[in-house]
């Protein structure tokens, strides 16, 4: 995911604080999940697959790419049909970065957003609801 580490080491009287990446793409993750018409994290066909067979969400969905000082996370997500989606990204831009920028101490540089999808209600669903106002 990364090459380096850039200023995650932060030496005090007692030793060394490190943070690794995941601790970093967790809060991302869970920033970006706080959003309002985010459905759930994307992050391609590997993450559907966990998904799937694991019948357990993840996490992932973030990566980070640090160079030369700068820190850079694209995540991923699927969002709820109907939604405004430029405003749910920008919104989860937003969201991600404070919560990384005050959890950690880092600065980011870039958040990018990619919607890898659109949730829709099931069709049963539909039909359930249409039955029920019968």
């Amino acid at each position: 995911m990364t090459n380096d580490i850039t200023k995650r080491d932060r030496a005090t009287d007692l030793g060394v604080v490190r943070i690794n990446n995941e601790a970093i793409t967790t809060i991302a993750s869970i920033a970006a999940m706080e959003v309002k018409g985010v459905h759930r994290m994307g992050g391609g066909i590997k993450k559907t697959l966990h998904d799937i067979f694991l019948r357990t969400p993840s996490l992932s969905g973030v990566k980070i790419f640090a160079k030369d000082g700068d820190i850079k996370l694209v995540v991923s997500i699927i969002v709820e049909y109907g939604v405004d989606i430029p405003r749910v990204a920008d919104e989860v831009q937003d969201n991600v970065k404070h919560a990384v920028e005050r959890m950690t101490g880092l600065i980011m540089s870039e958040v990018d957003v990619v919607v890898d999808g659109v949730h829709s209600p099931s069709m049963n669903t539909k039909e359930n609801r249409r039955g029920s106002a019968i």
